[in-house]
């Protein structure tokens, strides 16, 4: 399978399923994607507790493309951080 830039809604059905206990090659086969890319994901986005958030994915998605390598900087930011930046680079505007 070739590689796949998830969105919002896939993260959100990553979310789901998740939830109902499905395992990373059961989510990869509902969306067409790799398993790599699920686990990779989830690994990626996870809050500090492991859990993942589909909101908090997209928004961290949003900064990363903005602002790439700094992922580790990144990590660090709270939700609402993550959620005002997201909202301010959408807008085009510098936060």
């Amino acid at each position: 399978m070739a590689h796949k830039h998830l969105g919002e809604h896939e993260r959100f059905v990553i979310e789901l399923m998740l939830s109902k206990n499905s395992s990373s090659s059961e989510i990869a086969r509902f969306l067409g994607c790799s398993r790599q890319t699920i686990s990779r994901e989830i690994k990626r986005n996870a809050d500090r507790n492991g859990i993942y958030n589909a909101i908090r994915a997209q928004n961290m998605d949003v900064v990363r493309r903005e602002y790439p390598n700094q992922d580790s900087k990144l990590n660090k930011l709270t939700d609402e951080n993550l959620k005002f930046i997201a909202e301010e680079l959408k807008k085009r505007s510098s936060p």
